[in-house]
């Protein structure tokens, strides 16, 4: 194992942010693996799990266990984690500017890779997919070393994008306020990750193409795709299989659940080749709980008023149109208003909130029926 750390900006004189990179395996490795937690920085059911992770890729290196090349960063954003007010800490946005940490704005990671593979003419991709893929990967190494970040923020970015810009598989570890474990990616990639989430047992797969909203997982694996549809002659593969892994609530964090979502993707990284198990740790493959839905399916449910928030359903419940799933109540006024579910669909979070604002979200509902929804929540 090498442990690396990557200095950021000072934001402010006399300080110094690092993030801190664990490697495992042999470094000239064909396939290289990507896992990062708590980007969001509050969230840290990821943190532990990757903590756990590291420790199991530790033991499998010394068997020379290990084949392909593994980062594993616990705590990806420093920045994030220092955030705090009134004992309360502040990771998912940048206190300075509101940037929601998970929306890569500020990085033209496609169009700039794009330009370097404009830069060296017509023959740079072609009918060889491994040499195409060497190609376009060396572009996106030159487009972010061309790259010069304008902020703290811009620079975490930057420097995380480094180390997955050549991933073969990028898991993103996230949670939700209070939600069962789900899971976001590509629909092209989807099969692939498939088994993922049977070992996880992730009960709502949502799939999207591209949802506009720059997530991490999306500014990685979705520039292959676009790639292929501008050069449809080119044998472009979809060589970064990426992921937003939901681990279920903000607070189940317990090392119960660590254990097993972590070795939960050992499983999964035993089952691509990228990490040899004893025979006598190998477990079956459980089959998938729940068939991917749309990202265009789902629907954030908002309050309709402001009130006190009673819920009347719970993560992982089905719910109906028409169903209520919670009441809001004006201790001033008579009468309840209920809250409406808008379609029939899988109940995966719930935001928890114990008074509403008008308009606030309140819980997440996935649905199979395409409802025009294209866009991930701020």
């Amino acid at each position: 194992m090498e442990k690396r750390q990557i200095p950021l900006p000072c934001g402010t004189p006399g300080t110094q942010t690092v993030i801190t990179a664990f490697h495992y395996g042999p470094q000239q490795a064909e396939r290289k693996v990507y896992i990062q937690a708590s980007l969001h920085a509050d969230e840290l059911p990821g943190a532990l799990a990757a903590w756990k992770l590291c420790q199991r890729l530790q033991e499998l290196e010394s068997q020379q266990r290990v084949q392909a090349q593994i980062v594993v960063v616990p705590l990806c954003n420093p920045l994030g984690l220092r955030q705090a007010v009134l004992h309360k800490q502040i990771g998912r946005f940048d206190m300075a500017t509101g940037h929601n940490y998970n929306r890569l704005h500020g990085i033209a990671f496609f169009a700039d890779t794009l330009a370097c593979l404009q830069a060296q003419g017509a023959p740079a991709l072609g009918a060889d997919a491994n040499g195409n893929r060497q190609t376009i990967r060396a572009a996106m190494r030159a487009a972010l070393a061309a790259y010069q970040p304008g902020s703290e923020r811009e620079a975490l970015h930057h420097a995380l994008l480094h180390m997955a810009c050549d991933a073969d598989l990028v898991l993103d570890l996230h949670c939700d306020k209070n939600a069962v474990m789900h899971l976001y990616t590509l629909p092209q990639i989807w099969l692939d990750l498939e088994p993922l989430a049977c070992w996880l047992g992730s009960q709502c797969q949502i799939v999207s193409e591209d949802s506009q909203a720059h997530s991490f997982d999306e500014i990685v694996a979705t520039p292959w795709l676009k790639l292929r549809q501008l050069f449809p002659d080119a044998a472009i593969p979809l060589a970064c299989h990426a992921a937003t892994v939901e681990l279920r609530g903000e607070y189940d964090l317990s090392h119960q659940w660590a254990q097993q979502d972590a070795d939960a993707i050992l499983q999964y990284l035993h089952h691509l080749g990228d990490v040899r198990l004893p025979q006598q740790a190998v477990q079956p493959r459980p089959p998938l709980l729940r068939a991917p839905h749309p990202l265009s399916g789902m629907a954030y449910v908002a309050a309709p008023a402001s009130g006190i928030v009673v819920y009347q359903v719970q993560q992982g419940d089905w719910v109906r149109q028409g169903d209520v799933v919670a009441e809001l109540i004006d201790p001033l006024q008579p009468d309840s208003t209920p809250v409406i579910s808008p379609i029939d669909g899988f109940v995966f979070a719930i935001e928890g909130v114990r008074f509403a604002s008008l308009g606030q979200p309140l819980l997440s509902i996935s649905g199979a029926a395409d409802r025009g929804h294209t866009g991930l929540s701020p």
